[in-house]
């Protein structure tokens, strides 16, 4: 099912935050009408002794994002309740212009963009979601899920978004590109550093792939190796697919095609 790339960004807003805190903080608890009309009174005061200063450069865009220092969403976490922090993003730049100028294709600047706007978001202490890079691009969900498996593929890097950072979701395209360098011989502390890791969970990754590099060797089907590691056939496949790459000599038997 595709997504809303707007669906969520009501749940971010100052005035929800408000709200959040006065359930959550103070235990203030009761008719939901009543935190609203608090929280609306507190907004407005807000305009009105902390008029925003317009210091923001030209095309840039202000966005409210989810901060590093969250740790893996827990079952049933919602939205609101991660920390947040209110950014500036770089939605339009002279090299935009340049890149027009250029008649460079519309699918080559998406990708330059979608790559701008999560390292501009890292290197501000958080990260942004596909659903939010849609809504700031006018871009549909599966279209910036495209563009960003072209990145990954043409590049050494991954795109620090949270579904990555925070482990969230099914895609394994993080857990790919570990592979692909640890298969280069690139050491573990230089992999957590190009993917925006944790050197524990690199090394995480790195012991799940010889697990299974090591089972495949000996001929155990995906189905068989899925119980044993408790691993999803999904990423097993992925890494059944490196191995391929890397390691075709483990396949002259033609095992469990």
């Amino acid at each position: 099912m595709r997504q809303d790339p707007f669906a969520n960004l009501d749940k971010k807003t100052f005035r929800q935050a408000i709200i959040e805190l006065l359930e959550s903080e103070y235990k203030l608890l009761g008719s939901h009408k009543i935190l609203e009309l608090i929280a609306n009174d507190i907004v407005e005061l807000e305009y009105k002794y902390h008029p925003r200063k317009k210091t923001n450069q030209f095309g840039s865009l202000s966005w409210v994002a989810t901060s590093e220092q969250n740790n893996k969403p827990k079952l049933g976490q919602k939205r609101e309740e991660y920390k947040q922090e209110v950014i500036e993003l770089p939605y339009v730049t002279e090299e935009d212009i340049e890149l027009k100028r250029q008649n460079v294709s519309k699918t080559e600047h998406d990708i330059i963009r979608i790559a701008r706007l999560t390292k501009a978001a890292k290197k501000q202490g958080t990260m942004l979601t596909v659903e939010e890079l849609a809504a700031i691009m006018n871009r549909s969900t599966v279209t910036i899920s495209k563009r960003i498996g072209e990145y990954h593929d043409t590049h050494d890097d991954v795109l620090p978004l949270k579904g990555y950072i925070l482990d969230m979701g099914r895609g394994t395209t993080h857990k790919k590109a570990i592979i692909e360098l640890y298969e280069q011989k690139v050491q573990p502390p230089d992999i957590a550093r190009k993917t925006d890791h944790s050197l524990n969970a690199v090394d995480r990754y790195i012991k799940d792939y010889e697990r299974v590099k090591f089972l495949i060797r000996r001929g155990i089907s995906i189905t068989q190796i899925k119980h044993m590691t408790g691993r999803g056939a999904s990423v097993i496949k992925q890494y059944r697919k490196l191995i391929e790459k890397y390691h075709p000599e483990y396949f002259d038997s033609d095992n469990d095609k």
